[in-house]
């Protein structure tokens, strides 16, 4: 991949409306936004070109795995197999975190979608420099849905998790696994903190209204 340390302009950074900070439903985004948003994307770029420059074994292996072990096709069916193991067999912990799981990776997915569609951020490779040839632009880049559901099955898990440790080594592995979307090349480090944020605070809600 050609690098560019030079590319902090927005123009660069993977935005629907060059020159206009991540865009809404089509449209600059407003004028007080601009400063903190180019500020992001600046950033965002750096992380991008340091991350993919030279990523090694370990982070490509960790991209792979990203790719396809948090996509919610395959997240969403695993914990409903596991709530309803849980439930047959009177593993309560099986079952609720089952139950969390899938509420937790359907509800995420939903709102990421919508995001997606309203705020309309490229990925790293729709926009130049960094754009793949013959790259179809969907402009559907924030927030990363692979980090929302990692982050989302991770809450699920914890939720049963045995003691502070375990907890934080579950999010450490999603936290691992989801970066592999930067180096991966189809996201930004924001989107993937975006997705983390949105994914864990939805789960998080859904383990509240069960307990409920």
């Amino acid at each position: 991949m050609e690098q560019n340390s030079d590319q902090g302009s927005i123009e660069n950074q993977g935005i629907e409306n060059p020159g206009g900070g991540i865009g809404y439903g089509g449209r600059p985004a407003p004028a007080a936004l601009q400063p903190a948003l180019t500020a992001v994307d600046t950033l965002d770029a750096q992380v991008h070109d340091i991350v993919t420059c030279d990523p090694g074994p370990v982070s490509k292996a960790l991209a792979t795995a990203g790719h396809y072990a948090i996509k919610r096709h395959v997240l969403i069916p695993s914990f409903a197999i596991a709530g309803i193991v849980g439930l047959m067999t009177g593993q309560q912990d099986l079952r609720r975190a089952g139950i969390v799981g899938v509420l937790g990776l359907v509800a995420t997915a939903t709102a990421s979608r919508s995001i997606k569609r309203y705020v309309k951020r490229r990925r790293p490779d729709e926009c130049e420099p960094r754009q793949r040839p013959g790259k179809r632009i969907s402009a559907r880049s924030l927030p990363s849905g692979h980090a929302g559901s990692a982050f989302a099955a991770a809450t699920a898990l914890a939720t049963v998790s045995r003691s502070p440790t375990q907890s934080l080594m579950i999010y450490g592995a999603a936290a691992a696994i989801a970066s592999g979307r930067v180096v991966k090349h189809r996201h930004w480090a924001s989107d993937v903190v975006a997705g983390a944020l949105l994914g864990t605070a939805i789960t998080l809600a859904a383990r509240r209204l069960l307990a409920r």
